[in-house]
């Protein structure tokens, strides 16, 4: 049985961490009327993959690992989609992983401006740089925002049921015109109501775990006649009974009217 080597990112400064787990999903009978929510996965050997489109054009079969924390690319497929010359992609901050063999490793981080699975497609998806010939691991970064999940192993599918926070399920990849059970929803409705008044640029769901999550800010404070100032940060968010609301008073930075809005 070939295991794929999941990265899991080191928790603050104190280097505390949590050994990447395989995850054991138990197969179900699937729902034959909800065909539209399944996604064709292949088997190679010991491990599911399930194909994905990058930036609308590349396509590769990625291992579906609930155990690594974000997306992982290898340094080939990066070079693929940003060969010499090209316009460099959205870099972020890099972080440290930790293997499921043990040892940790920093890792370069980019944006990816669309990734697609089946008919869902996740614009701005974090994905880490792993080394040429690495596996591509489709981590919990997309995976949470699929909703609740399950792998029917008698026909090789991924059966998406529920579909809380941040699934392409509710319609809630559109911060303009998601419904209240969308955390994008939430923060919208949040910045909508506050004082000074705030005019939303983008939000973008980063992550969800049941009743949290997290969604990427970029907004504009507008106060009176002083110029607009342009504020971004990630904001956390809890789910209440009438929809979500912010987790206490965000904190977010100070920007120029150019730069990228980052997590």
């Amino acid at each position: 049985m070939r295991l794929a080597t999941s990265p899991r990112r080191l928790a603050g400064n104190a280097g505390v961490c949590a050994v990447a787990a395989i995850a054991l999903v138990i197969a179900a009978p699937a729902d034959r009327a909800g065909a539209s929510r399944e996604i064709p996965l292949v088997r190679d050997g010991g491990v599911y993959e399930v194909p994905v489109t990058i930036n609308g054009w590349l396509e590769r079969r990625f291992i579906l690992d609930s155990g690594a924390a974000d997306v992982q690319v290898s340094a080939d497929v990066f070079l693929t989609l940003y060969p010499r010359g090209a316009p460099p992609p959205r870099f972020l901050p890099g972080v440290s992983y930790r293997l499921a063999d043990g040892r940790a490793v920093s890792s370069r981080r980019f944006m990816i401006p669309s990734l697609r699975i089946g008919s869902y497609e996740f614009p701005d998806a974090v994905a880490s740089i792993g080394e040429p010939g690495s596996p591509l691991l489709l981590g919990q970064n997309v995976l949470a925002r699929l909703g609740t999940w399950r792998i029917d192993n008698r026909r090789g599918v991924l059966v998406l049921d529920e579909s809380p926070a941040g699934a392409p399920g509710t319609g809630c990849l559109s911060w303009r015109t998601a419904p209240a059970t969308c955390a994008v929803a939430g923060a919208r409705d949040y910045f909508r109501d506050a004082r000074p008044r705030h005019d939303v640029v983008s939000l973008v769901l980063l992550d969800t775990a049941g009743d949290r999550a997290t969604v990427l800010s970029d907004v504009l404070r507008l106060d009176g006649h002083r110029a607009p100032v342009r504020l971004c940060g990630p904001i956390k968010m809890r789910r209440a009974p009438t929809g979500w609301s912010v987790d206490g008073a965000p904190t977010l930075r100070e920007i120029g009217a150019g730069a990228r809005c980052l997590p």
